[in-house]
C-alpha cells in the first residue's frame, strides 16, 4: 500500500468527512432524555462524545460518537405505560422482552416499527433505581407487573407495558449515538440499540489515523448495502459503487494511481453473493489493496433476508423459514481464490479489527478482511450476548485470538511450495473452527502484485501512474500497424 505521512500528526476527527453526522441506522428525536451513567437524565441532543450513559447492562459506557441528521418523514412514537413516551425512527431498534414460558422471558431487540399495543419494553431497573430524580419511586418499582431478574447476567429489568405506538409527521433533526462495548443506551422509556456498522467504521478510522494516510492520499470504494455508506464518513476520495462490483472498480482505480492506498469495502451479500465471481478474480490478480467485508449474516438494506454465510438449518427472527442452502465459509474461498492476506476480525472489538486492518493496509497485495458482526436488526441468533458465550452454563466468549493460541499463519520463505501449501491448509482447517471462532491473521505471504506484472510489460506505468500521464497525445501509430 501507498503510505505517505502528513507533515503534522492527523487525529481521528481528521479522517471523518463534513457528512459524517448526517445519517444514522435509527435516530431519536432531540429532546429524549438519556440516562447517565450516574443516573441522571439528559437530552440526547446536549450529550457529547466521552460521557457515559446506561448501557442496556445496567451498567456505564463511554460515548464514541454522536450523530444527527435532517429527517423529513414520519416517526414512531411509543408510549409506554408508567413513563410516557418516546419518539424516534421506525428502524431504530427496542429492547422488547418475549414470554418464554410462566415468568420466563426472552429479551431481542426489534425495530420501533414493530411494537405492537401489549408488547413488553425492558429497561435496567438501575436506570429507575439511580435517579437523583426517580421517575418511579423505590416502592413503586418494587411492585410492577412484570419486574424479572434474568438469571444468565443476574441483570434486573423492569417490563413495562407499551400502550400505543403511532406513526405521526415529522420534520427536524434527529440524533443517535454510539456506544463503547455495548453499542446500546437507554432511555427513560427503555433500552435502544446502535448497529455495528458503526464499530467497523471507528476500527477504520483508528487504522488510517495509526498509520497517518494523508486523506488526499486515500480512496475509498463500497458497494450496496449497510456497508455501502462507509466512503461518506471517512475524509478522502470515495466511490459507492454497484451491487457486487466494488472489487472490480477498486481494482480500476488502484491501477489508474498506484499512489493511492485503496480501500474497498462491502457486505457478505454483496461481495459473497452477487459480488462472489468478482471475490476470486481480485484474488487471483493480487492487486495492491485491503477488502473489508461487513459480515452479518444477513442482508441487512432489504430486511434481513439469508445472506450467503448463513449456515443451513438457521432462522433468524426476521426469516418465515429456515435457511435451505448451506453458508460459505468466506476464509476459505479466499484461500482457494489467492489473496496474500486474510484476517478475520470482530466489529465490537475496534481496537483490535484496528490492529489487523493497518497490517492488511501495509500488506504488499490482496488483502480480505472478513469483520464479524451483529445485526440487532434482523439477526437475532448472533448477537452480542452469543458472541459473549452469556447464554453459555460458564461463560466464555465464543471468539478467541490466533496469536494467542500461538498460532502463525504467515509464509516465511514464499519460494517454499511446501510451506505455502501448509499454511493455507492451516487456515483452511481454522477457519471452519465453530466453538470458539478463531478471529486474527490466517494467512499472509508476499508475491509479486498485479501492478509489479503490469509495469514489467508496461514500463511506462512502472514509472508514472496512468493518471500523471498525457494518454489523450500517443502516437498511436505503431499499434494500428500491428494490427493490420
Amino acid at each position: 500500500m501507498s503510505i505517505n505521512t502528513p507533515a503534522k500528526p492527523l487525529a481521528i476527527k481528521d479522517y471523518k468527512s463534513d457528512l459524517h453526522n448526517d445519517w444514522c441506522p435509527g435516530c431519536l428525536g432531540p429532546d429524549t432524555m438519556i440516562v447517565l451513567g450516574d443516573g441522571s437524565r439528559k437530552k440526547i441532543r446536549d450529550i457529547v462524545a466521552g460521557e457515559l450513559v446506561l448501557g442496556h447492562d445496567g451498567r456505564p459506557h463511554r460515548v464514541t460518537e454522536v450523530m444527527s441528521h435532517w429527517h423529513p418523514d414520519t416517526i414512531q412514537r411509543l408510549a409506554i405505560r408508567f413513563l410516557g413516551t418516546v419518539v424516534l425512527t421506525s428502524d431504530h431498534p427496542v429492547y422488547r422482552a418475549v414470554a418464554s414460558g410462566v415468568g420466563e422471558y426472552g429479551y431481542e431487540w426489534t425495530p420501533a416499527g414493530e411494537i405492537r399495543a401489549g408488547d413488553l419494553i425492558a429497561t435496567p431497573a438501575t436506570a429507575l433505581e439511580r435517579s437523583r430524580e426517580p421517575v418511579l419511586a423505590r416502592a413503586e418499582v418494587a411492585r410492577l407487573e412484570g419486574f424479572v431478574r434474568d438469571s444468565a447476567r443476574s441483570i434486573p429489568y423492569i417490563l413495562l407495558t407499551v400502550e400505543s405506538n403511532e406513526a405521526v409527521p415529522y420534520a427536524g433533526f434527529v440524533h443517535n449515538l454510539e456506544v463503547e462495548d455495548v453499542h446500546s443506551y437507554v432511555t427513560e422509556q427503555g433500552a435502544l440499540h446502535n448497529c455495528g456498522d458503526f464499530g467497523i467504521l471507528t476500527g477504520i478510522q483508528m487504522a488510517l489515523q495509526q498509520m497517518q494516510i494523508e486523506p488526499d492520499k486515500l480512496a475509498v470504494y463500497s458497494g450496496i448495502g449497510c456497508s455501502g455508506k462507509t466512503p461518506h464518513y471517512i475524509n478522502g476520495y470515495g466511490f459507492h459503487t454497484l451491487h457486487g462490483r466494488v472489487l472490480t472498480v477498486a481494482t480500476g482505480g488502484r491501477l489508474a494511481n498506484t499512489d493511492l492506498t485503496v480501500l474497498a469495502l462491502g457486505g457478505d451479500g454483496d461481495g459473497y453473493g452477487i459480488g462472489a465471481g468478482y471475490f476470486v478474480g481480485a484474488g487471483r490478480r493480487n492487486a495492491d489493496f485491503a477488502y473489508i467485508v461487513h459480515n452479518n449474516n444477513v442482508y441487512g438494506l432489504t430486511k434481513g433476508q439469508a445472506s450467503p454465510t448463513l449456515s443451513k438449518g438457521k432462522k433468524t427472527k426476521s426469516m418465515p423459514e429456515q435457511a435451505i442452502q448451506d453458508g460459505i465459509n468466506p476464509v476459505a474461498m479466499a484461500v482457494a481464490s489467492g489473496y496474500t492476506f486474510i484476517a478475520r476480525g470482530y466489529a465490537l472489538e475496534p481496537k483490535y479489527l484496528a490492529s489487523i486492518i493497518v497490517k492488511a493496509i501495509q500488506h504488499k497485495g490482496s488483502a480480505l478482511v472478513d469483520v464479524l458482526q451483529t445485526c440487532p436488526t434482523y439477526n437475532d441468533l448472533y448477537t452480542k450476548e452469543w458472541y459473549e458465550g452469556a447464554d453459555l452454563a460458564e461463560k466464555r466468549s465464543r471468539l478467541y485470538k490466533l496469536e494467542d493460541k500461538g498460532y502463525d499463519g504467515k509464509v516465511h520463505d514464499p519460494a517454499d511450495a511446501q510451506e505455502i501449501v501448509a499454511k493455507k491448509a492451516a487456515a483452511v482447517a481454522r477457519s471452519y473452527e465453530t466453538d470458539p471462532i478463531p478471529i486474527g491473521i490466517y494467512y499472509q505471504v508476499e508475491l509479486p502484485t498485479y501492478e509489479e506484472a503490469v509495469g514489467q510489460r508496461i514500463p511506462a506505468l512502472a514509472e508514472k501512474p496512468l493518471v500523471e500521464q498525457d494518454v489523450f497525445h500517443r502516437d498511436v501509430t505503431p499499434l494500428l500497424e500491428a494490427m493490420r
